[in-house]
């Protein structure tokens, strides 16, 4: 086969489209893969790519969409941690710090960015001192010169840089770098270098069950495709399952019992306000004395964070309250001048972090680590639960060594730290092109979602110019983006383009009915729906208003 044949397969099997998607499904009926692996969230999609990367045949499913769970309902940083060194987990920063690097310099800096942050001082001399000791080792832990490094800032600078900021008794501010994410996106940038990689990857297929007990060390195991109802059984050697806060009912299939993976369930809450509602230009964050508060400016928006209490409910039905929202809003008005008041949100977010469970805590859930377990549920049934979204490649890397030790394979080295993902903008464009009519500010907006991939949104619009037509109350997105999330990025449903491909709710201050009717009728063409299903699409998201301001 030739380089240039070589890519063009490649290529082809980083589309997550409808087709990619039937292919994957038959490919893991006919064949004896070597790792299922369940939930396609952040750690889930880096195994996949993990294993696939190390020669393994591995299948990646989920009963929703690519990070329809915890990963897509973060802060959206990319860091180290810093309250985590002040609870003396020096290894684990350390490793954060690390991993933030390498995704800021090789595996997805187009959507990976550095962001300064300032922490306010209201003490003139311990605290400058205390707090400066520890962004020293900070900086020292990184190893690398990939952020500046911290520095002392004057009450008049950082006024400067945050207007909004309450000046009593305010006496300067440290600032440092972190990094944001869009970490929906990067999600699917995962996946879709796992299936480059040879992954069979399915979204919204749900695992059912084992069928009887493993014979010869293959699991036959039964799945639902959720799009269609159909279930099929198939057959793997090993599972991982990489669930999450799901993981106790998930491993009770295999065990019958959800006492068999302890995890503790912690909420975190995030509020979004319109960008006029504070002038700043730089993130903020502020020790609260139960965790920290989050304040991080973008484009169109702030977003507040976050919350850290057990949940102890249905983890499929966890959403805002109002006592977290008053919790946020007082914790920000403790920091800056303006009046914010619940009115002035435009939108909320919870999502689950499947804490490892100890009991030495109590339901201080701010206080369990942040470190991960993996925990062998069955022979060659393994789950993986804590971690952080910053150390997604390392919790994979280490889900695979122990898939290989366990099943009796040689070792195999991992290789992901030197594999940009799909998209970054250190590997050559892929089918870049110019198209005349777009303005500068659209394309770049562009360039920053789809990287090296933007040939791909191009290219829709070469073929079909109306295409280039801004969604409808939805200024900054185009049409052709939506038919890009369901040819390559793997959206099914409705939900999948708006929550995750587009997180409307994040970047418009309203959603309106218009924008979902237009959303599901461009999809309806893409996917082949009929009328009544793309009506009936729309009917249902507006009627739940999940999610949705």
């Amino acid at each position: 086969m030739s380089p240039n044949t070589s890519s063009t397969v490649g290529d082809q099997r980083s589309r997550l489209g409808p087709e990619n998607r039937r292919a994957a499904l038959l490919a893991m009926q006919q064949e004896v893969i070597d790792l299922l692996v369940v939930g396609a969230g952040a750690t889930g999609c880096g195994t996949a790519l993990d294993a696939a990367s190390r020669g393994l045949p591995v299948a990646l499913i989920d009963k929703g969409d690519i990070a329809v769970g915890t990963s897509s309902r973060s802060s959206k940083l990319v860091h180290g941690g810093l309250r985590y060194l002040q609870q003396g987990n020096v290894a684990l920063v350390r490793e954060a710090l690390r991993e933030r690097d390498l995704l800021l310099t090789t595996l997805a800096p187009h959507l990976v960015e550095p962001l300064p942050f300032m922490l306010p001082l209201h003490h003139r001399v311990w605290e400058r001192a205390y707090i400066g000791a520890g962004l020293l080792a900070y900086d020292v832990l990184s190893g690398s010169s990939a952020l500046p490094r911290h520095r002392h800032v004057t009450k008049t600078k950082a006024l400067s840089r945050f207007p909004s900021l309450r000046r009593d008794s305010l006496v300067g501010a440290l600032q440092y770098f972190d990094a944001q994410m869009d970490d929906a996106r990067l999600a699917v940038a995962i996946a879709r270098t796992a299936s480059r990689s040879g992954a069979h990857v399915a979204p919204h297929v749900r695992l059912v069950g084992q069928r009887g007990d493993s014979r010869d060390g293959v699991h036959e195991v039964a799945l639902r495709d959720e799009l269609t109802g159909e279930d099929f059984t198939i057959r793997a050697r090993s599972v991982a399952l990489c669930v999450g806060v799901w993981a106790p009912e998930v491993s009770a299939l295999f065990t019958g019992a959800t006492e068999a993976v302890g995890v503790i369930r912690s909420k975190g809450v995030h509020l979004r306000l319109p960008r006029e509602a504070l002038s700043g230009e730089t993130a903020l964050i502020v020790p609260t004395g139960k965790s920290v508060l989050f304040v991080i400016p973008s484009d169109t928006h702030w977003l507040i964070g976050t919350t850290d209490t057990e949940w102890t409910a249905n983890p499929d039905r966890v959403e805002p309250d109002r006592d977290d929202v008053d919790y946020l809003i007082g914790q920000l008005r403790r920091v800056v001048k303006e009046p914010i008041s619940a009115d002035d949100v435009t939108y909320t977010f919870a999502g689950l972090r499947p804490l490892v469970r100890d009991q030495s805590v109590g339901g201080n859930t701010a206080k369990v680590t942040r470190e991960h377990r993996i925990v062998r549920v069955a022979p060659g049934v393994l789950a993986i639960v804590g971690g952080k979204w910053t150390t997604y490649r390392v919790m994979a890397r280490d889900m695979v060594d122990t898939i290989l030790s366990e099943g009796g394979l040689p070792p195999r080295p991992c290789v992901t730290q030197g594999m940009p993902l799909v998209g970054s903008s250190i590997v050559p464009v892929v089918d870049a092109r110019d198209v005349a009519a777009l303005s500068p500010t659209d394309r770049d907006a562009l360039d920053r979602r789809y990287g090296s991939r933007v040939g791909e949104v191009l290219g829709l619009i070469a073929r079909e110019p109306d295409l280039i037509r801004e969604l409808q109350d939805a200024r900054g997105f185009i049409e052709a983006e939506v038919v890009h999330a369901c040819l390559n990025e793997g959206a099914c449903t409705l939900e999948d383009v708006l929550d995750r491909r587009l997180q409307v709710g994040l970047n418009l201050d309203v959603v309106t009915p218009e924008l979902v009717r237009s959303v599901a009728h461009l999809m309806g063409r893409a996917l082949g729906w009929d009328e009544a299903s793309t009506n009936q699409a729309a009917a249902d998201l507006l009627a739940s208003g999940a999610e949705r301001p």
